[in-house]
């Protein structure tokens, strides 16, 4: 199931008509129907608000529908969102209904997040892989290099960029509450 058609079948759960979503998400209502037919792409952080309405996780909305697979190749994993200018790709690390999310989160050279995470409604853990991260919490901001990882706390707004002009990678895992 593509992203658009899990956010209408989220929304439609939860009992919400596109116009109340829009609502409770300040986002248009066009905006929310070219969304749920794969006509345009959500910011992370809208994504991330229409979550919280919805009352779901967002590792909910971005996980695999296939539950037989439990080896996922590098290769073969599911590109789950790209950013407008393909500067960084989400995938899934895991397929299936799992208990533990997790993502692949690839940060082309010198670039950043353009928005501000309130935080999630799950704590996380993230590991760099390669390159450098630059991890801002609150008003302290943090350099993670290969082989460093971070726990952040649920509700803990941060942004995030890579500082250098090497691909930077991170993994990031959440148990499913």
């Amino acid at each position: 199931m593509e992203l658009g058609a899990k956010i209408k079948h989220f929304r439609k759960r939860k009992g919400l008509t596109i116009k109340e979503l829009s609502n409770l998400t300040n986002l248009s209502i066009g905006f929310i129907s070219n969304l749920e037919r794969n006509l345009n792409s959500p910011s992370v952080s809208n994504l991330q608000h229409i979550c919280e309405v919805l009352g779901i996780n967002l590792m909910d909305i971005l996980k695999s529908s296939s539950e037989k697979d439990f080896i996922v190749r590098k290769d073969e994993r599911k590109e789950i969102f790209t950013t407008e200018d393909h500067n960084i790709k989400f995938e899934m690390l895991t397929n299936g209904n799992k208990n533990l999310n997790s993502i692949a989160i690839t940060i082309d050279g010198n670039s950043e997040s353009s928005d501000v995470s309130w935080g999630h409604n799950y704590d996380e853990l993230g590991i760099v892989i390669t390159g450098s991260l630059e991890i801002q919490i609150e008003n302290d901001t943090y350099l993670l290099n290969a082989g460093d990882s971070i726990y952040i706390s649920k509700f803990t707004p941060h942004t995030y960029k890579n500082p250098s002009s090497e691909k930077n990678v991170t993994h990031w895992f959440s148990v499913k509450e």
